[in-house]
């Protein structure tokens, strides 16, 4: 930014220069145009190589040159002077204030007023020019840090949740081994010793059949007592084994709803309050049904940010409730997606009720006979 408005700026002086020196002495020498080639040459040169110390180093030889060609062959170069000294305190003086004097020194000794007067303005005005060229490009020096600290923290945000990632693999694995070990050793312990006794006892009933009937029917019996105690033994690890229907469904609801965040990039919320437990399998089915439905049109019409999903159980009703912060509408238009929710909640006697006036609101309520106290 710095370089493209100095090179503008000398060029439009450069060009004042040529046509007052040619224009105003009828025969400018050869020398004359020499020194405009040199000075044209060594700016290019200043501004072709990327080098910083070159730079530093360049730029008080075209000072020392225009100097030189503004005492010796026209004093009109010394108007080109200001830019070079911006260039050069671009690299060493922090403070703007300090930076007029030094470009206005030169002035002093300057004998026509015409030229002081060039000189001043060019300087000034240029001054100026200068100090808003050096705060913008501080403002995008620090967007830039500021987007490099922000590139950082996501790799590292990035980095964090794929290791988090790779964890939650790894305990989910082994939290499956172990349930599986688990589950290995209670069959081994308990189902397969009683197995195995029932097994003993029908063999010997069987030896024992023709020469002691008593006896065999006897282990017959503890053999079939065995056997029960087995297969009691096998529900009642099933029955611990399976999650309750609440649970289950609820945990569905829960991983539909973070796949749903994750592949939207909506901030989603999901809470719950009373006793899950009154839920049916058909009405969490439904439950599901409209939420995903629900958040699919969120996502498409209603240019919103976040939503909210809400199931609170009440004495009579199963209430959800999904909202959001998006534009909203007054007026209701029932599309597929709406009325497929109807459809779905009709058929175990429910409701679906939109609302449009804050955001956008869908909220099913779903009967349910009370069999016990509500939590």
């Amino acid at each position: 930014m710095m370089e493209q408005w100095t090179v503008g700026n000398k060029t439009i002086v450069l060009f004042f220069v040529i046509y007052v020196s040619y224009f105003g002495d009828p025969a400018p020498s050869l020398w004359l145009i020499l020194y405009f080639l040199l000075y044209l040459s060594m700016n290019l040169l200043l501004h072709t190589v990327r080098n910083r110390r070159f730079k530093q180093g360049i730029i008080p030889v075209i000072l020392a040159g225009i100097v030189w060609c503004s005492v010796h062959a026209d004093v009109h170069f010394l108007l080109l002077l200001p830019f070079s000294v911006f260039e050069l305190a671009s690299f060493y003086v922090r403070r703007n204030i300090f930076v007029l004097p030094l470009v206005l020194i030169p002035a002093i000794f300057l004998r026509e007023y015409v030229v002081i007067g060039l000189y001043l303005f060019i300087a000034v005005l240029g001054w100026f020019g200068f100090i808003r060229i050096r705060y913008y490009m501080n403002l995008v020096n620090q967007l830039d840090d500021q987007a490099e600290l922000q590139r950082t923290d996501r790799q590292r945000l990035a980095r964090m949740l794929s290791e988090n990632q790779e964890f939650l693999r790894t305990a989910e694995y082994t939290t499956k081994l172990e349930e599986r070990n688990r589950l290995s050793q209670t069959i081994h312990d308990g189902i397969g010793h009683a197995m195995t006794g029932a097994l003993i006892q029908m063999e010997a009933a069987k030896r024992l059949i023709r020469s002691d009937p008593d006896k065999a029917e006897e282990l017959i019996q503890n053999a079939i007592g065995i056997s029960s105690e087995g297969i009691e033994e096998i529900r009642l690890t099933l029955k611990n084994i399976k999650p309750p229907t609440e649970q289950l469904g609820f945990s569905r609801l829960k991983t539909a709803v973070e796949s749903f965040s994750s592949r939207s990039d909506l901030h989603i919320t999901l809470v719950h309050e009373g006793n899950m437990e009154v839920i049916t399998p058909l009405q969490w089915r439904i439950i599901q049904g409209n939420v995903t439905e629900a958040l699919t049109n969120t996502a498409k019409y209603a240019q919103a940010t976040a939503i909210h999903v809400e199931i609170r159980v009440l004495n009579r009703l199963i209430k959800v409730v999904v909202s959001d912060n998006g534009r909203g509408n007054l007026k209701i238009v029932k599309g597929l997606g709406l009325i497929g929710m109807e459809e779905r909640t009709a058929a175990v006697q429910g409701t679906v009720i939109a609302d449009g006036t804050n955001g956008f609101s869908v909220t099913t309520l779903l009967p349910f006979e009370q069999t016990g106290p509500a939590s």
